[in-house]
């Protein structure tokens, strides 16, 4: 027998906002003609409040400003508006085969070069730099820079 599988897939989606704060005053005046204010005093000056309990379910109240998906939604029609979403794909020039063919031939050149100035046992010396100086190079480009 096969495992149950869960009747839904995806959990339910998460509400982010900001909770109600009750402010109180903590700082009292100095001492003078005025009684200080209380906190009921400020609370009716205030006005009735909006909300008092918390809502219960996972929907974000409507209209509500501090409702994350809400200024998401907002952000992305902005960009899309502005055009800042739509992606430009350019093809990227590489310069490395040319880079790679000059180094290898003016590198070999010059040990070529230098070999036959120098001539008798330089030569083959300058045949053994030539020989590494390619493997390295093809190397280096290769393994470092990428597939040339």
């Amino acid at each position: 027998m096969a495992r149950g599988v869960p009747d839904e897939i995806d959990p339910p989606r998460k509400n982010y906002g900001f909770k109600e704060r009750d402010f109180q005053r903590d700082n009292r005046p100095a001492s003078g003609s005025q009684p200080p204010i209380s906190a009921q005093d400020l609370a009716q000056q205030a006005g009735p409040v909006t909300r008092s309990v918390p809502v219960p379910s996972n929907a974000p109240a409507p209209g509500d400003p501090n409702d994350v998906f809400a200024v998401l939604q907002q952000n992305r029609a902005v960009e899309h508006d502005s055009g800042g979403d739509e992606v430009e794909i350019r093809k990227i020039k590489y310069r490395r085969s040319r880079d790679y063919w000059l180094l290898l031939i003016g590198g070999n050149l010059v040990l070529a070069g230098v070999g036959l100035l120098l001539g008798g046992m330089s030569l083959i010396f300058a045949l053994g730099g030539i020989i590494i100086y390619s493997c390295g190079l093809t190397w280096v480009m290769w393994q470092v820079m990428g597939k040339y």
